[in-house]
């Protein structure tokens, strides 16, 4: 695959009586939707999403602003995100398809982050399995192993209505790399520019 080209942004609005959170889940549910229809035969999408306003650490945070990257223009145009936003029109402002800018700053990866286990959680599991008491296997799996912060978007699965949460992760990149994107725009080894 060659690289991206072109790019959407969007921007959610601020508003008073409901939180980021809340439309960012909402937001976030629709674009899994329209990029899953975008992929064809199991192969990866055409589609990748960065966060320009990303934070991890201390106060995690994806920002307000999420951008949509495709090697083709008319890729962009095909999934016609508006439409698939169209009852969030009033918390998301969305551009016009764009041409990148000469210059970028660099290249990221932003994958799905799965957080591991908590001590606890470990523990519990192995009690269970093992038959020993909970206390016992808490020896076994020492709590002050760090969890890493990592911004996240709440999200439900439409096959069993159950919440989850799409931890996103970003690695810096010194050099662009195209393999496809998942139905989240996600990718392990897919770079976006960041500019």
């Amino acid at each position: 695959m060659s690289m991206v080209k072109y790019y959407q942004e969007l921007t959610l609005l601020p508003d008073a009586e409901i939180n980021e959170n809340h439309i960012w889940s909402r937001f976030y549910q629709q674009l899994h939707l329209a990029l899953a229809t975008q992929m064809e035969h199991d192969e990866k999408g055409k589609i990748g999403v960065s966060f320009p306003q990303y934070e991890d650490g201390r106060k995690p945070r994806l920002g307000c602003k999420i951008r949509l990257f495709a090697e083709q223009e008319e890729d962009l145009a095909k999934l016609d995100i508006k439409r698939w936003l169209i009852r969030y029109s009033d918390y998301i402002h969305i551009t016009g398809i764009r041409l990148l800018p000469p210059k970028v700053k660099g290249y990221a990866v932003y994958r799905r982050y799965h957080q591991e286990s908590s001590p606890a959680q470990k523990a519990r599991r192995y009690a269970k399995r093992h038959g020993v008491s909970y206390e016992e296997a808490l020896k076994l799996f020492p709590l002050e192993s760090a969890v890493k912060k990592i911004p996240f978007v709440q999200m439900h699965s439409e096959t069993n209505q159950q919440k989850y949460r799409l931890c996103i992760e970003r690695i810096v990149q010194d050099k662009e790399k195209m393999m496809g994107f998942g139905s989240y725009g996600l990718d392990n080894l897919s770079t976006v520019p960041e500019f």
